[in-house]
Parts: C-alpha cells; structure tokens; sequence
C-alpha cells in the first residue's frame, strides 16, 4: 500500500482493532479491499458493483425518482453476495476522490480526514431525491450527473446493507 506515512499509521492502528474494508473505484468497478491483520497483510479483494450496470439505471440528468429506485434495486442485487463476508468488518475506510465529493456536497472542509456518518450520507442522498422529484439541484447544492447519482447510492446502499455506521475518508492518495 503506498500513500503518506500518516496514512499507513493511520490504518495499521485501525487493522489493529479489528479488520478493516478498503472501499476503491477502480475501472468502473466498485471494490472492497477487506485486511485482516496488519502483520500478515492478508486481504481479499471483492467486487461489489458496477459502475456501468447502475449507470444504465439513470437515464437523464438529474435522475428521475423511478430511476433512483431501480439503481437501488441494482445495487442491492450486485451487493447482497458480497455483504455476508463483511460482518467482522466494522471499518469502512477510502481515500477515493469520487466518496470525497460527497463530503464536499455534505459541507465539509478539506482536512486530511474526515469520518461521514451514516446520517450525513443519507441527507445527501435525500438532497437527491428532493431534486429527483423536482426541486432544483442548483438550490439543494446537488450534482446533476449520473455519475455522482450513482457513487451516492452505492455508498448509502453499501453503508446501510452491510452495517456500516461511518466512512473515514483519508486524502486522496494512490494505494
């Protein structure tokens, strides 16, 4: 794993308390890195979605109500195999740009780290939804693009499905 030696420490003590899932984006893949112990360095590595297969969900810019509800439907679908390997992992953690936009939609800084919650994942998706049925995303400070659309319902989705209380958002680094 490469990135600041903070972030290294960072994780070991988090690997130490227990294991750990490393949410990426990668090609268009949704993928969770689980560690187990930070001496052996195993881990396993699972695709959790698709990118494409949500995206084929939303259709228009910003995304209708009923399209919501068939990516949800998606997600749900991709997710549910890969959900019952992660009950011993309370951790979610990713340094990936695209989970820090919704910080940013969410109001907060740029700070080295932040942890989301998962009450603050789900007022943005609700600001999502109000623009679904037609309040204005420019008002509700939302992104109209499908693509930020679906990275917030994968993680609401993920966070809610596999329990998931918060997400650490590190700087964005390359592991």
């Amino acid at each position: 794993m490469n990135g600041t030696s903070e972030q290294v420490s960072f994780l070991h003590n988090l690997i130490d308390d227990g294991p750990v899932t490393i949410l990426h984006k990668k090609d268009g893949q949704f993928i969770l890195e689980l560690i187990y112990d930070s001496e052996t360095k195993s881990r396993t590595n699972y695709t959790a979605g698709s990118m494409q297969a949500i995206l084929a969900n939303l259709k228009h810019e910003p995304a209708k109500a009923i399209e919501l509800e068939a990516a949800i439907a998606d997600i749900e679908e991709q997710m549910m195999p890969v959900i019952k390997e992660l009950h011993k992992h309370r951790c979610l953690v990713t340094t990936d740009r695209v989970f820090w936009n919704i910080a940013e939609i969410a109001g907060f800084g740029s700070e080295d780290k932040h942890r989301l919650d998962v009450g603050t994942v789900e007022a943005v998706f609700n600001r999502l939804v109000d623009v679904a049925y037609g309040t204005p995303a420019s008002r509700l400070e939302v992104p109209e693009t499908r693509e930020f659309a679906a990275t917030v319902l994968f993680l609401r989705e993920l966070m809610h499905h596999a329990n998931y209380s918060s997400i650490i958002l590190l700087t964005p680094k390359e592991y």
